[in-house]
Order: structure tokens, then C-alpha cells, then sequence
């Protein structure tokens, strides 16, 4: 390949890399991809405070006074807003 003079790049507005047989992604790391600037511990932080794991919230049963996970049908009883929808042998 022949050697290309300055003023073909700035006729053509290409960057000299693109003709460049030598560069191959394997053989140059420095054309991949990088963050362009450090992630600051105020953005990490938020990101790792979103998926930290939360505690269950729970519902106080009216009739005993049992808890249980709310939207849910009460394991001790059998309730489910003030039904009896499963048979619950004591």
C-alpha cells in the first residue's frame, strides 16, 4: 500500500487509521471501547443502593393478629380480605 500525504486526509476527512492495513482490533486494544471519563463513588453508590435487597414488608391480621405478607393469603388462617378461602386444619 502506498504511503498517503497529508493533503489527501484533510481533501478526503479521513483519519489516517482507516487506511491502515497494520491496526486489527485484536492487535490494538487501544481502539475498543472506554468509558471517556472515571465513574464517581456518588454514581456506584446509587447503583448499589438500587439493588440491594429490601426487607418484606408485612399486614397485621385483623381477627388474630397475625402477620403475614400483604396481597397474599394468610398461612396461619386461611383468610384472604375477610374470606375463608382455604380449609386450615389446627
Amino acid at each position: 500500500m502506498t504511503h498517503w500525504s497529508a493533503t489527501v486526509y484533510l481533501n478526503l476527512s479521513i483519519k489516517p487509521r482507516a487506511f491502515c492495513k497494520e491496526t486489527h482490533t485484536l492487535q490494538n486494544p487501544s481502539i475498543m471501547a472506554n468509558p471517556k471519563r472515571k465513574q464517581s463513588k456518588r454514581r456506584s453508590a446509587n447503583r448499589r443502593a438500587a439493588n440491594a435487597f429490601k426487607a418484606p414488608e408485612f399486614a397485621k391480621d385483623p381477627t388474630d393478629g397475625s402477620i403475614f405478607r400483604p396481597h397474599r393469603v394468610n398461612p396461619k388462617n386461611g383468610m384472604y380480605r375477610g374470606r375463608q378461602v382455604l380449609n386450615i386444619e389446627v
